[in-house]
């Protein structure tokens, strides 16, 4: 495939986890990869500084520091921007998405425009806590219910997008999985071919899940994918 992927790392307190994380994603996919793209919300653990520090050892990686601006899509979209690769590829840092099923997605790239890790399709497994679990099967099923876009995990937040797309879609920079849903809803209704590629996610082992961090948080998170949901279904 050649040196054209830009890997796009939203970090926000994740110092136990980047530089493994970097580690496997240069030990995978070196042979494909034009950079990786941290982009860093000013962590107050340091994890900007363990980048920095990684630099000396990866020359084509790069550190995007925001200071006064936080959040996972805004951060995605900064990354996405600043991409020169042909594919971009995003993912979490807590190692919950292998950098080791990357070779695998890149497999499917040059037929397909967005190529989605899931955790719901055929080789795929949720190994969440149940009602974690059960909220994203949820949204899914809503999704493809009222949306109609036959995407199985709408929001996985582990993807390889060809650079082109981004000429037709802009990627939501508020809240926080609802921007997946609204991007794979947006590329199905474009006409973008989307292929979900199973992988099983391995929760976090360290660090504090920005997700599920107390009972209210993730109830608000299911609240606002649910509202974006009916938005999308009205054509909003």
């Amino acid at each position: 495939m050649g040196k054209k992927l830009s890997v796009i790392l939203p970090t926000y307190n994740e110092k136990e986890n980047i530089e493994e994380l970097i580690r496997q994603i240069y030990h995978y996919v070196a042979e494909d990869l034009y950079e990786v793209i941290v982009v860093d919300d000013n962590s107050p653990d340091g994890t900007w500084e363990i980048v920095k520090r990684l630099q000396k050892n990866f020359k084509t990686l790069n550190l995007i520091r925001r200071v006064g601006e936080k959040g996972l899509p805004s951060a995605i979209w900064a990354g996405i921007r600043k991409a020169k690769g042909d594919y971009v590829l995003w993912m979490d840092c807590d190692l919950s998405h292998p950098p080791k099923e990357i070779p695998k997605l890149l497999m499917y790239i040059p037929q397909y425009d967005v190529v989605c890790a899931s955790r719901y399709v055929k080789n795929g497994k949720d190994n969440r806590n149940f009602k974690r679990v059960a909220a994203s099967r949820a949204f899914s099923i809503i999704s493809n219910i009222l949306l109609g876009i036959n995407v199985k995990d709408v929001t996985s937040g582990f993807y390889v997008v060809k650079r082109k797309v981004f000429d037709k879609i802009k990627l939501m920079t508020t809240g926080y999985a609802e921007y997946c849903i609204r991007f794979v809803c947006e590329a199905k209704r474009r006409g973008f071919k989307i292929k979900e590629v199973g992988y099983i996610f391995v929760d976090r082992e360290k660090g504090v899940s920005k997700t599920d961090p107390s009972i209210i948080t993730f109830i608000n998170k299911g609240f606002l994918c649910m509202k974006e949901i009916l938005k999308l279904s009205v054509g909003k």
